[in-house]
């Protein structure tokens, strides 16, 4: 029978997370050793059903229900092993003999059948009879499904009109008429429910094949010439499975206590036949007189019931990397869990290093025709022996945001991943900061986290402060924090079509956050809206189209007005102009650096292109492996660095290469959170690396007033001649 049909929903949603392998402790417990070893690609390459199994072995109540449900099914198989006496033998003991009774652990019924092997020969049956049940539903369902959902057409339709027919019955009722029509058995039982399941079944399938038909592996795979029943059964089935196994799991509860229903009705086992749902009719025919009969087929019904459940809820968590209703409910929140095992004040176990503590206060470079800035003070902080942190001290009235410490994990199948490590910046009032690094560095995980914004599960915040004018952010409730989302600190991301809604007009869409956090009637809103489109550059003509009558560009300048609408003090830019032609960079560029000037806005510009941080940044931190590894005025950084990483950045920007020379790439790739050792983690990449690099925890060290590296032999090196 269709989930949906009695009361649950036949529509699962499941995504196996891409996991990232790492330690326990996110910084290589094994020592630094090198995933090239076999054990570490051994777990490194594991697939997601390895992974989703782990995650399930480590769900107390899904092995909890687990092992109830290999319980039954192993008393099922061993019944006439384990059961004292034949279940259809009458008179083992007087009537209605009371459990823990002298040889009869549960009693007698009321024709002196021993009813604790009853139950256990029921369980055989019941068993037997959900799995078969889901087994024809599937063989027919799938097929139907994946046919409906990958061709689509005429064949799609007329499928879907016969399963809405069938679906528009009440499941028991549709049960209860087939199996009325096709005579009382346990064959034509399993029959009519099996025929109610095939609906939900194919809906599901169907509606998972139409995902998945769009993918560009589909289209990869057809270009290569793949037949379609390959592509269907080879590329779509696999990808489809996930949801699927979650709602096998909650049918076999369904199917059993819908056999039990039909049973208690006389439709279903038929005597000598022995299932739960037949001991329970015979026991109501005298639940007047002792209801106790009741009490073991109804409990052994409602416990399998309640263990199929519960596997299904824990193998939808293992599938999507969540942690139960918790984390379902953290996703609702919308908030970023914090688990910080000390306050941010005294998150600091060592001293101050004073070869960085006494740091003279420089200025900070600034666009022309703009004001100098306070000055400001650089320090390093060493926790625990573990890499430093650099922290800007600035005064409490000069620092709009100050980030101090912050450390990021994610829970993957082998514990907890650090993926942000002890990361510290500020930005005043007024500056700019670039957050640089390759992809997989830890940027977008960095900026996230100070909005909050990461899903728990998977992540957490482990350590530090993030203080935005004062305030640590960590501490806020979701109240709170949803009061300064949009109105004091916003966000812009990468792709603005993913991130506006496509069913709402842009004047809406930027309508509503003025209405939330400013007030006002929706004429209010409107006329807000097509003031800041025209501060962006969208005619107001434009400002009722909706996102995908927008070009690129457009977009993107409508996701900097929904932004700037009510005027924010922090703006973070997550790779906005990533996804733009040169011509529409440049312009939103231009745009952001005239929107700062005008609305005195703090910006933490963060990307991977040094060419736009030359553009728009004052200041410039360059991230790597999930650590600050270089931070410096833009100027100096451009001109004097002091990591290999950020030569090698350099190296590589286009602007650097000679005509018709080839273009300079880092060799390697960012390594991966299992692959963190304890010393530099760019050792393997780096062309300057000694024994020592590979071995000793590197600090992040004053190299002058205004510029910090996290590198040994940053004095020894002469890295501006190679850029």
């Amino acid at each position: 029978m269709s989930t949906e049909q009695f009361g649950v929903t036949d529509h699962i949603e499941v995504a196996v997370a891409d996991e990232v392998p790492d330690t326990a402790d996110g910084n290589g417990a094994d020592g630094g050793r090198s995933a090239s070893t076999g054990t570490g690609v051994a777990e490194h390459r594991r697939g997601p059903i390895a992974l989703a199994t782990r995650r399930l072995l480590r769900n107390p109540l899904a092995l909890v229900a687990l092992g109830f449900l290999f319980a039954v099914i192993v008393v099922g198989v061993l019944a006439p092993l384990i059961a004292p006496y034949d279940p259809n033998e009458q008179l083992t003991g007087p009537p209605f003999l009371g459990p823990f009774s002298d040889g009869h652990l549960l009693g007698t019924d009321d024709l002196g059948r021993d009813i604790f092997s009853r139950i256990l020969y029921g369980a055989r049956l019941s068993i037997l009879v959900s799995t078969a049940t889901v087994a024809i539903a599937l063989i027919i369902a799938v097929p139907i499904g994946l046919s409906a959902g990958y061709h689509g057409g005429r064949i799609e339709y007329g499928i879907m009109r016969v399963t809405d027919a069938m679906m528009s019955f009440p499941g028991l009722v549709l049960a209860i008429s087939l199996v009325a029509v096709l005579g009382p058995s346990l064959k034509n039982t399993m029959i009519a429910i099996a025929v109610v399941l095939i609906p939900g079944f194919t809906r599901l399938v169907r509606g998972q094949a139409l995902a998945i038909r769009e993918e560009s592996f589909i289209e990869a795979s057809k270009s290569i010439g793949s037949p379609t029943k390959r592509i269907i059964f080879r590329r779509v089935f696999p990808n489809l499975l996930s949801p699927l196994v979650v709602q096998v799991s909650i049918a076999l509860g369904i199917v059993l206590l819908a056999e039990a229903s039909l049973s208690f009705l006389g439709l279903g086992a038929r005597p000598p036949e022995i299932s739960w749902g037949a001991m329970l009719r015979q026991a109501s025919e005298v639940i007047l007189v002792h209801p106790g009969q009741m009490y073991a087929p109804g409990l052994a019904i409602a416990l399998t019931v309640l263990a199929f459940n519960t596997l299904g809820d824990g193998i939808l968590d293992a599938l999507t990397g969540g942690s139960g209703a918790r984390g379902r409910r953290g996703r609702r929140r919308g908030l970023t869990f914090v688990e910080r095992k000390m306050a941010p004040e005294t998150s600091v176990a060592a001293p101050v290093d004073d070869a960085v503590s006494n740091l003279e206060p420089a200025p900070i470079e600034r666009h022309e025709s703009e004001a100098a800035p306070s000055p400001m003070t650089m320090v390093t902080l060493e926790r625990n022996g573990e890499a430093a942190r650099a922290a800007a001290e600035l005064p409490p009235t000069d620092a709009l945001l100050a980030v101090d410490g912050l450390t990021v994990q994610f829970s993957t199948a082998r514990g907890w991943a650090t993926v942000v490590d002890n990361v510290s910046f500020q930005i005043r009032k007024g500056e700019t900061l670039g957050l640089v690094g390759e992809s997989g560095s830890g940027k977008t995980v960095t900026s996230l986290s100070v909005m909050r914004l990461l899903p728990s599960p998977p992540s957490r915040i482990t350590a530090g402060s993030v203080r935005f004018d004062g305030r640590d952010l960590l501490t806020l409730p979701i109240r709170e924090m949803t009061k300064l989302r949009g109105s004091r600190i916003a966000m812009v991301f990468q792709d603005p079509m993913s991130s506006l809604n496509p069913a709402l007009t842009i004047q809406h869409q930027i309508g509503q956050v003025v209405r939330w956090h400013d007030g006002g009637g929706k004429k209010h809103a409107a006329t807000r809206a097509n003031e800041v489109l025209e501060m962006v550059g969208i005619p107001k003509r434009r400002a009722t189209s909706y996102p995908h009558e927008l070009s690129g560009g457009q977009r993107q300048r409508a996701m900097i007005a929904m932004a700037l609408v009510c005027r924010p003090s922090l703006l973070i830019a997550d790779e906005p102009t990533t996804a733009l032609d040169v011509t529409i960079q440049a312009q939103v560029l231009e745009l952001m650096h005239e929107l700062r000037k005008e609305l005195e806005m703090a910006i933490l510009f963060v990307t991977h292109d040094l060419g736009v941080v030359a553009d728009i940044c004052d200041r410039v931190a360059v991230m790597y492996a999930g650590q600050i590894v270089e931070t410096a005025p833009v100027r100096e950084l451009f001109h004097h660095p002091k990591h290999p990483y950020t030569e090698g950045l350099l190296r590589a920007m286009p602007q650097k290469a000679e005509p018709r020379s080839e273009l300079y790439v880092i060799p390697g790739q960012v390594p991966q959170f299992h692959e963190f050792g304890t010393g530099c983690r760019l050792a393997p990449r780096c062309e300057y690396a000694q024994d020592r690099c590979r071995t000793t925890p590197i600090r992040l060290e004053r190299v002058d007033p205004v510029h910090l590296a996290r590198c040994i032999r940053w004095d020894e090196l002469d890295l501006e001649a190679k850029i």
